[in-house]
């Protein structure tokens, strides 16, 4: 009887696990997503073909859907352009069998205009993935802007001492 107690306190404690905890099942998913994110970066249009489904569909940042084609045709040699370095964190990953959900966020450095500082600038990444002959490809991806943090105000001064 003490097993069954343990049992069911336990398995519903481990549902709760949070995203930051990776399993080793997710790594491939998430290094599917670090390949195709460089391979954007890079303008590697064989990988990137490599690394998608047939039929193949984005929804880019500002919204417009790309199908394959079209998508692959913006990373064409010629089209090569230079490219901030991206930092993805945040994985979350939710697996199907065949199918697996990955979101992540990404984040790059955009100089600044006129003199200004850089900043850092953020979206969220919902990829969906397939697992085709036994191979993980990506099928769908839709970026998200984030919302511009509000700047930190600067912090009031402390009330005097009362004696």
């Amino acid at each position: 009887m003490s097993r069954l107690f343990a049992l069911a306190f336990a398995a519903p404690m481990a549902i709760v696990a949070t995203p930051a905890m990776a399993q080793p099942a997710d790594a491939a998913l998430v290094q599917l997503v670090t390949d195709f994110v460089d391979a954007e970066r890079n303008f590697d249009q064989p990988r990137l073909a490599a690394l998608i489904t047939s039929d193949y569909a984005e929804v880019s940042p500002v919204g417009e859907l790309d199908l394959h084609d079209a998508f692959l045709g913006f990373y064409a040699p010629d089209k090569k352009r230079p490219v901030p370095v991206t930092t993805i964190s945040e994985p979350l990953v939710r697996s199907y069998g065949d199918a697996a959900s990955i979101i992540v966020r990404l984040s790059f450095e955009i100089p600044g205009r006129d003199g200004q500082p850089a900043r850092m600038v953020s979206m969220r990444a919902s990829f969906l993935a397939v697992r085709q002959s036994g191979k993980w490809k990506i099928a769908s991806a839709q970026f998200t802007p984030e919302r511009p943090r509000p700047p930190v105000p600067p912090a009031q001064p402390a009330p005097p001492a009362q004696p």
